[in-house]
C-alpha cells in the first residue's frame, strides 16, 4: 500500500527506434523497406518506410542504432506514420513525448512535419518544432497535462502519430519515447495537536475515479519531520505507528483515517499536516480535548486545498468570557513575514501585528494573548503574506464552559 512522487513511467512502444525492419543492404549502401513494424500508415498513395541511414545523409548517423523512419518521397503525397498504444489516458498526469527529428543532406528537401499525441481520435498536443540543420537530426518534445482533461478523454488509448506536412519533401524520425508522470496536487491541515489530553484525527476521502497514492507529511513548527503516535485505518484494519509521514494510495471513493493521541501526561505535540496526493482528495481534521472531568470537546475542520491566496480573513469573538485561537501555515519554500490587520466590529483599525513563519512553517495561538488590544472585544483579523505568497490557517473558539468549534476562515 505504499507510494511514492516525482516518478516517470516509461510507456512501451513498438518498434521505438525503427530497427525491427532490416532493410536487404549492407551498411553505407541506399537501403530501405517498405516495412515499419508496430506502426500503421495512414494512406496507401504516400511513401514511408524503414531507411538505414548513409553518412553521406547524415553525417553522424542516426540517433539510435542504424535505422529511422521516413515519410515522403519527389512526386508522392505525404502520410503519417501512428501506433495506437496499450496504455490509456489517465487522470492527474503529465506526459512527456520525445522524439528525433532529421533533415536529409543530399536532394530531397525537408518538408515539415507534426508529431502528435492522442487519446482516441482527439489531438491532446503536438508539435512542429524544432527543425533540424540540414544533414542533422534535432530531439523536439511534446508535452501534456490531463490534470483538467475531460472526463469522456480518460480511459482512452493513447495515440502516437508522426505526419510528414509537404509533397516532394521527407522528413525522417527516429528515437521515440513517451513517459508519464502522475501530478502532485497538495492540501493541508493547519493545526494537529497530539498530546496533553488533545487527539486529532484526519479523514481523507479519494474523490478520484482510479487508486489514488497520497502522501502525509506531519511538520512542527519549525518546519521540521514531527514524529507522532499514529493509529492509520485502511479496510477496516488499524495499524498503530510511530512515524512522522504516510504513504497509502486510497481505492476510487474510500477512505483513509488517521489519529494521533500522545498520552495525556505529555506534552502537546503541535504542527501541521502536508497532504501530497496524485488526484483530488476532500476530507477534514476533527480536534479533541479532554477536560479534568473527562468529557470530551470536539471541533472540525475541512482539510484546505491548493490554492494561492495570499490572504486569510478570520472573525474573532474574545467578549463573555469566550477565546479566539488561531494556527497559520507558511506552505511555502521561503520564510515570511504575515502581517496581522486588526479592525472592530465597526471595521475600524485597532492594531497592525507581524507574525514570522519560517519556510513550510507553522505557528498556533490565543487571539487574546498574542495581540492584547483584541482582548474583550470581536473584530476581523486579516492574515496577508507580505512576500504575496501563499499563507493558510484556521480558527478555534473556545467557549468559557469547556466547549470549543471550528470557525471559517476565508481566503482573500
Amino acid at each position: 500500500m505504499a507510494c511514492s512522487f516525482a516518478w516517470a513511467v516509461d510507456i512501451p512502444i513498438a518498434n521505438a527506434g525503427f530497427e525491427q525492419a532490416v532493410p536487404p543492404c549492407g551498411a553505407g549502401a541506399f537501403c530501405d523497406t517498405a516495412a515499419v513494424p508496430g506502426w500503421t500508415k495512414s494512406n496507401t498513395t504516400g511513401v514511408m518506410g524503414t531507411w538505414r541511414v548513409s553518412t553521406r545523409n547524415f553525417a553522424a548517423g542516426a540517433p539510435e542504432g542504424v535505422n529511422v523512419g521516413y515519410i515522403g518521397y519527389f512526386g508522392v503525397t505525404q502520410g503519417s506514420l501512428f501506433q495506437t498504444l496499450s496504455a490509456t489516458l489517465r487522470p492527474n498526469t503529465a506526459y512527456t513525448l520525445v522524439y528525433s527529428v532529421g533533415a536529409r543532406a543530399d536532394a530531397i528537401a525537408f518538408g515539415g512535419y507534426s508529431v502528435e499525441l492522442r487519446a482516441g481520435s482527439t489531438v491532446l498536443a503536438s508539435s512542429s518544432s524544432p527543425t533540424p540543420r540540414t544533414g542533422t537530426f534535432v530531439a523536439g518534445q511534446v508535452t501534456y497535462s490531463s490534470s483538467n482533461a475531460p472526463a469522456g478523454l480518460l480511459g482512452q488509448p493513447l495515440e502516437i502519430r508522426l505526419t510528414g506536412l509537404s509533397p516532394d519533401a521527407q522528413v525522417h524520425f527516429d528515437k521515440i519515447s513517451l513517459d508519464a508522470t502522475p501530478t502532485s496536487l497538495t492540501s493541508s491541515a493547519s493545526q494537529i495537536a497530539s498530546g496533553g489530553n488533545w487527539k486529532t484525527s484526519l479523514t481523507l476521502i479519494n474523490l478520484s475515479a482510479a487508486q489514488n497514492p497520497v502522501k502525509i507529511l506531519f511538520r512542527g513548527d519549525d518546519a521540521r519531520p514531527l514524529t507522532l503516535p499514529l493509529i492509520v485505518t485502511q479496510q477496516g484494519t488499524p495499524l498503530a505507528v510511530s512515524a512522522s509521514s504516510i504513504d497509502r494510495t486510497i481505492d476510487p471513493g474510500a477512505t483513509l483515517l488517521i489519529e494521533s493521541e500522545a498520552p495525556a501526561s505529555s506534552a502537546t505535540l503541535v504542527g501541521w499536516a502536508q497532504v501530497i496526493s496524485a488526484g483530488p482528495v476532500t476530507g477534514f481534521a476533527i480536534f479533541r480535548q479532554r477536560g479534568p472531568d473527562g468529557r470530551d470537546a470536539e471541533g472540525t475542520s475541512p482539510l484546505e486545498s491548493g490554492g494561492d491566496a495570499s490572504g486569510l480573513l478570520l472573525p474573532f469573538d474574545n467578549t463573555a468570557g469566550f477565546a479566539t485561537g488561531v494556527a497559520l501555515v507558511n506552505p511555502t519554500g521561503d520564510a515570511v513575514i504575515v502581517t496581522a490587520t486588526i479592525r472592530d466590529d465597526n471595521g475600524a483599525q485597532t492594531g497592525l501585528q507581524a507574525v514570522a513563519l519560517p519556510a513550510m512553517g507553522h505557528t498556533s495561538f490565543v487571539v487574546g494573548d498574542r495581540f492584547s488590544v483584541t482582548s474583550g472585544r470581536r473584530g476581523v483579523i486579516e492574515f496577508s503574506n507580505t512576500a504575496g505568497g501563499v499563507v493558510k490557517g484556521l480558527g478555534l473558539r473556545f467557549s468559557p464552559f469547556g466547549s470549543f468549534t471550528s470557525i471559517p476562515a476565508t481566503a482573500r
